[in-house]
């Protein structure tokens, strides 16, 4: 649940009752600040590091690219 509220992996909606649920529940919260705080460490350690242009445009173009194999067999 926490995961799911901290990677933004959820509609608005279930992002409030996700919250709602936490402030309603003291160990609850103190995870969800205990992750929150690990994640600000690591973000702040390993940097906002980002690929190049070329290389994030090949990764996409490849992630994209669709190929198709055909194989025939003959009795």
């Amino acid at each position: 649940m926490l995961c799911e509220l901290l990677d933004s992996e959820t509609t608005a909606a279930r992002a409030a009752e996700i919250r709602d649920f936490i402030q309603s529940c003291p160990e609850c919260f103190s995870r969800y600040e205990n992750e929150l705080a690990a994640r600000t460490i690591v973000q702040k350690c390993c940097g906002a590091s980002h690929a190049p242009d070329h290389l994030r445009q090949r990764i996409i173009a490849s992630i994209t690219t669709v190929s198709v194999t055909q194989v025939h067999y003959r009795r």
